[in-house]
């Protein structure tokens, strides 16, 4: 049964390093890229969204407070930034 507390996951530093790598190897970033971070940070997935752009020097947009449930708030915020991944 669920007793209302959350789950907690522990993802090893090198395997958050080999997703990251993998990412950015198989869909590349630069300097001139902006990455929208989209999922809650509560989620292990995020963790990518969180860093990636950071080892190429790459810009991040966030979301405004429940955007990733809007879509409209989505596509404002990609055209607003630019967007690119």
């Amino acid at each position: 049964g669920s007793t209302g507390k959350p789950k907690g996951v522990m993802v090893e530093h090198h395997s958050v390093l080999n997703r990251i790598l993998w990412m950015h190897d198989r869909y590349g970033l630069s300097a001139e890229d902006t990455i929208l971070q989209k999922t809650a940070f509560t989620f292990d997935v995020s963790v990518w969204e969180l860093f990636w752009w950071s080892l190429v020097g790459s810009k991040v947009s966030l979301l405004s407070v429940g955007g990733e449930k809007n879509p409209e708030d989505i596509v404002d915020t990609i055209a607003r930034d630019g967007v690119t991944t």
